[in-house]
């Protein structure tokens, strides 16, 4: 089974708009989704843009983001603490900062990042995917 990071920047969208983000976490067997465990909070914050420009009810946004978490595995910053200097080092080189609990994750677990964030493109040693990646398996 295949494991990848998800950026906060897709489950957003898959908070937006149900289409291929939504169908593709909520319905991908042959893939372990994981984040970092913050990524809940990160987009908790974000609620309120979200109901405003979806027009939609609060309760609907949140029980579409409770079906979306429930699809990835929230991992707790001690499980990639050994890799957060190198992301620091790397995040920083590359001004990807902000993305360095991602790209912890990502080298600690040897897994690529699914996002539609372009910094994380700048970054030697991790490999990105977009959704039509992530969709084609």
């Amino acid at each position: 089974m295949r494991r990848i990071i998800v950026d906060a920047s897709v489950v957003l969208a898959g908070l937006f708009k149900d289409g291929t983000v939504r169908d593709v976490l909520l319905n991908s067997d042959d893939v372990d989704f994981v984040a970092p465990k913050y990524v809940a909070s990160e987009i908790e914050r974000r609620i309120p843009e979200v109901v405003f420009r979806t027009k939609k009810p609060e309760a609907t946004i949140r029980a579409v983001l409770e079906d979306l978490l429930s699809a990835i595995e929230l991992v707790p910053a001690e499980a990639y603490s050994g890799s957060i200097a190198r992301a620091l080092r790397l995040s920083k080189r590359e001004d990807a900062e902000g993305d360095e609990d991602y790209i912890a994750l990502a080298l600690a677990l040897d897994s690529p990042i699914w996002t539609l964030d372009k910094d994380f493109d700048r970054v030697r040693g991790i490999i990105t995917l977009r959704t039509a990646d992530v969709d084609r398996g």
